[in-house]
């Protein structure tokens, strides 16, 4: 008998996919291919692509937080550093470190693990040893760290060069205005008012009085042509907000973290179910082919563009250098600023056409805005902004053509100018904000200018957040709404209020026939509601319960 092993019998060679295979897997069964197609392909079992499916989640977090430019390309496993907690201290540092154009070299690295060591009550015997720091470059992805210097301001010159580079790749790669975004984020504090607003006064004497001190991410994204803006990413504390019960659909995507920033994960998860999935829609409407570019500034909060590039080969993601987003980043050349100011003017709004207008009711207002009402007034305020607006930004970076220069000098010159005074006479027709003035409107309107949406930690503000990483899933931990969610009206009550809608707008001058039958359409679908809850009601009275 023949000691040849049988080809029935023999087995298939073990291969072991890397992070960046098992994600080209991930994103290929996401297009629709078959697991048996995708085993044959890449040489492994069923049961492997099973295994990578199952453990999706876990694999994209921990190659968009933990790997830089080129580690998913070589790593095989998901194995943590001997001390994750350092490794994670120290990762934030350096990242944030970088964001802001501070070179680091090898042995700053050192120096700076060895104090987070001692921050965080580690291992006396630990060694920041030339193989710790080896290990460490290599399970980020740094391949080089830069000699120590100084940290830049904003930097003209690196504007300038990135300019310059960014105008081949839009010759070379054939972009359109229509084929290039920006993102950028930005803090908002949508409860602030004027310092010399009644309630402000009483915020300030009154414990407990809430008004100022809530704080939201939003996200702003558009094409340098102005033809298409994608809805807001709003970021806040509480998963579950508890104005939020019933609530099936908002005017913004709404995301949860702990402190309400921008991180990583969030940016992940936005860029794969939100941009590309938006863009692919929107493109597909306007019979667009082609690629598509997306710019960011360096934060930290951002993965690595090969994290984000090898998730689809059709979209592209570049970023700005260091310290030049107030140069030449688009969202941040008045787009975000007019944002700001028309969510503003809603607020201000609202609070003049509270029902009694009296200062005790406008107090009371302001106290019970919550965040419900935010997500409508910052969508209408990013609504708001004209084609025009969102065309001018990329001036700086993309320049126009000439005759439109003095345009956009107009603009601007408006908006400075004429935006003060409009803002002080809301102020005075509202009762407690009759001494606000200029000064406070300027401060006021600038308030959370410098909050870039994502956090720059101290060192003893990273060691607390690895030592004590908080659950953010509860529904009401981070809620600090002191009104509890409104009753769900009825289908019959809508329909009654839908119909005194219709007849109220179309004896107004200015009716149109959109939104006239757009009234119609909701007024038909809560009569529709209604006339199945009257329906079924009747069936079950013939089954009386026993």
């Amino acid at each position: 008998m023949s000691s040849t092993s049988s080809p029935l019998t023999s087995k298939r060679k073990r291969h072991v996919l890397t992070l960046e295979q098992k994600r080209e897997i991930l994103s290929k069964l996401d297009k629709g291919e078959t697991g048996a197609s995708l085993a044959l392909a890449y040489n492994v079992g069923n049961a492997t692509i099973t295994d990578i499916k199952k453990n999706k989640d876990k694999i994209l977090s921990f190659v968009s937080t933990s790997d830089g430019e080129h580690g998913a390309q070589k790593r095989k496993a998901l194995k943590s550093a001997q001390n994750p907690v350092l490794d994670k201290a120290l990762s934030e540092w350096f990242t944030q470190r970088r964001s802001l154009g501070q070179p680091i070299s090898g042995p700053i690295l050192c120096e700076k693990a060895l104090d987070l060591n001692n921050r965080i009550g580690g291992s006396s015997d630990f060694k920041a040893s030339s193989g710790f720091l080896k290990n460490f470059k290599t399970r980020h992805g740094i391949r080089e760290l830069q000699v120590q210097g100084e940290t830049l301001s904003a930097d003209s010159e690196a504007a300038e060069k990135f300019k310059q580079n960014f105008a081949t790749i839009v010759e070379e790669e054939g972009y359109s205005r229509d084929d290039v975004y920006n993102a950028d984020e930005t803090g908002l504090n949508w409860k602030s008012l004027p310092t010399k607003s009644l309630a402000s006064r009483r915020e300030t004497a009154a414990p407990g009085f809430k008004v100022s001190k809530e704080r939201i991410t939003a996200m702003t994204c558009a094409n340098a042509a102005g033809t298409h803006r994608l809805p807001l990413l709003l970021i806040g504390k509480a998963k579950k907000p508890r104005c939020f019960k019933n609530v099936t659909g908002l005017p913004v995507i709404y995301k949860a973290q702990n402190s309400a920033w921008m991180d990583s994960r969030l940016f992940c998860d936005w860029y794969t179910n939100d941009f590309m999935k938006n863009v692919k829609e929107w493109r597909k409407a306007q019979h667009k082919t082609g690629r598509v570019l997306l710019l960011l500034d360096n934060a930290p909060s951002h993965p690595s563009a090969e994290v984000l590039n090898s998730l689809d080969p059709d979209f592209e993601v570049r970023f700005l250098p260091p310290n030049v987003t107030s140069l030449i980043q688009p969202m941040d050349q008045g787009v975000i600023e007019k944002m700001k100011r028309l969510y503003r003017k809603e607020v201000l709004r609202r609070l003049f056409m509270a029902e009694e207008n009296t200062e005790d009711s406008i107090v009371q207002f302001a106290k019970t805005i919550n965040l419900k009402h935010c997500c409508y007034m910052i969508a209408d305020a990013w609504a708001s902004l004209t084609e025009r607006n969102l065309k001018n930004a990329w001036n700086k970076l993309w320049p126009p053509s000439e005759e439109t220069q003095a345009e956009i000098q107009e603009d601007i010159s408006n908006c400075e100018q004429g935006g003060i005074n409009e803002f002080v006479e809301i102020f005075h027709a509202i009762p407690g904000f009759t001494e606000c003035d200029n000064d406070d409107a300027e401060n006021w309107l600038k308030d959370d200018a410098n909050d870039p949406g994502y956090q720059i930690l101290t060192d003893d503000q990273i060691v607390s957040s690895v030592l004590h990483d908080e659950d953010s899933d509860s529904d009401d931990k981070h809620s600090d709404e002191s009104v509890e969610a409104s009753k769900q009206p009825s289908h019959g009550e809508a329909f009654g209020a839908l119909e005194t809608a219709m007849e109220w707008y179309e004896k107004q001058p200015e009716c149109c026939q959109t939104q006239l039958l757009l009234l119609k359409r909701l007024r038909d679908l809560a009569a529709k509601k209604r006339a199945s809850v009257v329906k079924q009601r009747k069936i079950m009275n013939f089954f009386p319960k026993k």
